[in-house]
């Protein structure tokens, strides 16, 4: 049976998250409100889809729109941020919430075929990528990882964040001396994170300095919201896009993620998504933890 297991440990997302089911947004399954220190192989075994910090179910969304078949195995992560965050205390590994350890161990005994993640741009200084491939590759996993931004995929927001993925199928170099799809997309550098114009690379080209110019807004993967804007210049001299009949609101940062709080309710209590303070608060909170489904069907895309 084709179904997916998504672990939540926040209640009122988990809630959100049933309701996304509900509503066919994402794949039929089972919401787990356990920490996933708490989750063992043998809890997690019938699942085709294994979504660990699975937040509003944005890497479900990823993987609907990057055509990733519904009966192939795959595991995603997205560990949690506080402890590498700018908005947080910064206290690196020796936070609480640096879970990688636990993910990994999870990966470790159930050894996944493919896993997919993501991870705030600056936990890279950390050592948390480091210690990322370094543990997969032990397990024998080629990995692949990319600084990208919402700006990638037609957005005016740069929302940086670090796409990885893990393969047992794949090797670092194919036999000929190819280098395969992992090792190619593992520069993290500040120029990879802000520039994309590899030949080989499926990202249109994006230049920081000259974003703007050569008409660059194209319809990625059905995202349109943002197309022919006027573009406004501002009294610092930068020029603003502004949509005609559209004012600034949630709306235009989140384009394409998964849904409403509109239809959710916890602990049977109706959630009205416009008019209460809890809502707004939800909606701030499950939005701002997101991927970009968009960015993250990109990347995903590569190792189809």
């Amino acid at each position: 049976m084709i179904s997916a297991y998504y672990n939540e440990i926040d209640p009122k997302t988990a809630a959100w998250l049933r309701e996304l089911i509900k509503m066919k947004l994402i794949m039929d399954g089972d919401v787990d409100e356990r920490s996933i220190v708490e989750v063992e192989p043998s809890d997690i075994r019938g699942y085709t889809r294994h979504h660990f910090f699975a937040g509003i179910g944005g890497w479900d969304v990823a993987l609907q729109l990057a055509g990733w078949p519904d009966a192939r195995p795959v595991w995603t992560g997205s560990c949690p941020c506080q402890p590498f965050s700018v908005a947080g205390k910064r206290n690196g590994k020796n936070d609480d919430r640096h879970l990688w350890p636990a993910f990994f161990e999870l990966i470790k005994q159930f050894r996944p075929v493919t896993v997919f993640g993501e991870q705030v741009e600056g936990a890279v200084k950390y050592g948390w990528l480091d210690d990322l491939q370094t543990d997969l590759e032990r397990e024998g996993y080629a990995v692949g990882a990319k600084v990208l931004g919402a700006h990638s995929v037609g957005s005016f927001h740069q929302r940086q964040r670090l796409y990885w993925m893990g393969g047992t199928n794949l090797n670092r170099c194919e036999p000929g001396g190819k280098t395969t799809e992992a090792a190619r997309y593992r520069d993290t550098s500040d120029s990879a994170s802000c520039r994309m114009d590899d030949s080989e690379n499926p990202f249109r080209r994006w230049d920081c300095q000259e974003g703007i110019k050569g008409g660059w807004l194209e319809e990625i993967r059905g995202s349109n919201l943002w197309a022919n804007p006027d573009w406004i210049r501002g009294r610092d001299g930068k020029l603003r896009p502004i949509k005609h009949g559209l004012e600034p609101c949630i709306v235009t940062l989140v384009a394409g993620l998964p849904g409403s709080v509109g239809h959710s309710s916890y602990q049977g209590e109706p959630i009205n998504a416009n008019y209460t303070q809890e809502a707004r608060g939800m909606r701030l909170k499950g939005y701002g933890n997101a991927i970009v489904p968009q960015v993250a069907a990109e990347f995903i895309s590569l190792f189809k």
